[in-house]
């Protein structure tokens, strides 16, 4: 008798050139929300794929275009970030090198996106953060938080409720390592504050962590997680973490070169699970060329 296997996402998960992924559920369906990897002139617009399933993926289309934010610098359109809330999405941008973080607006996952406020969200060099990698988090309490931050510092900042300006105190809370990339996750009533450390270009790429107990920190780097891995792939990083809807399991989204490739650009979004131990600390990274096993939201 042939036993079927599992059907596995494969990485990389989708095909072309992509880097940055941030990984959610909204509306019963798994969204990818990536960077198009291209030289920076190129970078003028943001896309989404979409999942039933985690092994069959859609290509939204185009969910923003700089040719729509007039205040962007047309270019480096990088890692972007949403969350919903009150039944609308949020998507935290970056709108060029240089030009600042701003805010989208869309009754749906897919897009398409509408620049909220004509202007940037955060435009200045504030505690020496470079305006770019948003990360959106809504806490258990309903205070939303904004995580950003690049040139190797990183802020903290509140959200206030209609999620499209910040309030209060840009607290830096940059660990030690820290580069680029920020990531929050929430397990068992602890902060997970992840980053991405190294040269996005090269080989010396990878994700590290801290936990705290509370989302402000402090944040104490604990360890590297995910990198370069000669048999797999290299440089590893800028990731998102999602919890599998009805499991204590986790998938972690991210992007790395494959070994062959040697244009910084060649990037490309693979899935793999992510693995606590008994104390809470993440595991390191197993790099496959399988990826995960489908978990069909249908059936949930």
């Amino acid at each position: 008798m042939i036993t079927q296997q599992p059907q596995t996402s494969s990485n990389p998960i989708f095909s072309g050139w992509y880097a940055d992924p941030e990984i959610h559920v909204f509306e019963g369906r798994y969204y990818v929300y990536p960077t198009y990897s291209a030289p920076y002139e190129k970078q003028t617009f943001y896309e989404a794929f979409s999942s039933p399933d985690l092994v069959h993926w859609h290509r939204e289309g185009r969910i923003l275009d700089f040719k729509d934010v007039p205040w962007s610098t047309n270019r480096a359109a990088w890692a972007p970030s949403v969350i919903e809330r009150d039944g609308k999405y949020f998507m935290y941008f970056s709108a060029g090198d240089g030009a600042g973080i701003g805010v989208a607006v869309s009754d749906h996952p897919g897009g398409p996106f509408k620049d909220a406020l004509g202007e940037p969200l955060i435009k200045e060099n504030i505690n020496g953060a470079q305006p770019i990698d948003a990360m959106a988090f809504l806490d258990d309490d309903g205070q939303a938080y904004l995580y950003y931050g690049g040139w190797k510092h990183a802020n903290v900042v509140k959200l206030t409720k209609e999620m499209l300006h910040t309030e209060g105190e840009f607290k830096e809370i940059t660990p030690e390592g820290y580069v680029e990339g920020s990531f929050m996750l929430k397990r068992k009533g602890e902060y997970v504050f992840m980053w991405s450390e190294g040269g996005w270009g090269n080989s010396t790429y990878g994700v590290a962590y801290a936990r705290a107990k509370s989302p402000t920190g402090p944040f104490e780097r604990i360890g590297k997680i995910l990198g370069t891995d000669p048999t797999v792939a290299k440089g590893a990083g800028h990731h998102s973490v999602l919890q599998l809807p009805g499991t204590d399991e986790y998938v972690i989204c991210y992007h790395r070169r494959p070994l062959e490739e040697t244009d910084a650009n060649a990037r490309v979004v693979c899935l793999d699970r992510l693995m606590f131990d008994e104390d809470g600390n993440i595991l390191p990274v197993k790099q496959t060329f399988e990826g995960v096993k489908a978990h069909p939201l249908s059936k949930l």
